[in-house]
């Protein structure tokens, strides 16, 4: 959904990478951003890929001989790669820290950059965005929201934060992109595609929420099931539903003279 978003342009930040370059992907998963980018950049480009389970990663016959994948985690990064680092590359990982987890990512990420080098992150506003107020108050996403705040006490709406955890750590040239990804079938393919990528998201949540009891918002699985169904109706039913995806760039400063 996020390449849908932002066009299949795998790099957004203002760099140019030549020879010798390094390139971070955080959270790197299958490794598929960077097995793209690699049919984009020279070969004496350095892709890197981190994830903290190689249980996603692909053979290492697969790959190119200038692509390592790695178990690693962005919130404790190698030191002997303080000032090395190109780009770095992170989407989708709201769900996967909690606020102090997030200030020490970004605190590595700005340590292993070298100066002048730039990061970009992806990451979603949580609430659909409607001009139907039984969306945008709709169960599920309160499902949502306290499954993450109270069980998991993840940051709701970490794109509300990022930019000041982004300046407090010393980045500079910050810029913000906001896009937004139609939902539901009133869109066409793409709204077809963005719902069915939501609901399997819901139906992946189901049995930590039927664990969890319904966190008070709903009794079963058949109501859960229920408020699944409802979502994609009225969402298939109203124009101008979005889900709404940002981008953040920002820049390590080069040294003063």
């Amino acid at each position: 959904m996020v390449n849908l978003t932002f066009e299949n342009k795998l790099i957004w930040a203002p760099v140019t990478l030549e020879s010798g370059a390094v390139v971070l992907d955080s959270g790197t998963g299958s490794g598929h951003w960077l097995l793209s980018l690699a049919k984009e950049v020279p070969s004496t480009v350095v892709l890197r890929g981190i994830d903290i389970s190689p249980r996603m990663f692909p053979s290492p016959t697969t790959i190119p001989d200038n692509m390592s994948l790695m178990s690693h985690s962005i919130t404790s990064l190698p030191e002997d790669w303080t000032n090395t680092v190109t780009l770095i590359h992170q989407r989708l990982l709201v769900a996967a820290f909690q606020a102090d987890q997030w200030k020490t990512a970004v605190s590595e990420m700005y340590r292993v950059l070298a100066p002048g080098g730039w990061v970009q992150l992806f990451e979603p506003r949580e609430q659909l965005l409607s001009p139907l107020e039984a969306i945008t108050n709709h169960k599920t996403l309160r499902i949502l929201e306290r499954l993450m705040a109270d069980t998991r006490h993840i940051v709701n709406d970490v794109v509300d934060h990022l930019q000041h955890w982004l300046e407090e750590a010393g980045f500079v040239n910050l810029t913000i992109q906001k896009r937004g990804m139609p939902i539901g079938s009133w869109a066409g393919e793409r709204g077809v595609l963005s719902m069915e990528a939501t609901l399997g998201a819901f139906e992946a949540m189901k049995p930590l929420v039927i664990k969890e009891g319904g966190l008070g918002i709903v009794s079963n699985e058949e109501e859960y099931d229920a408020a699944l169904a409802d979502l994609r109706r009225l969402c298939d039913d109203t124009p101008d539903t979005y889900f709404q995806y940002w981008l953040f760039t920002a820049q390590k400063p080069l040294p003063k003279v």
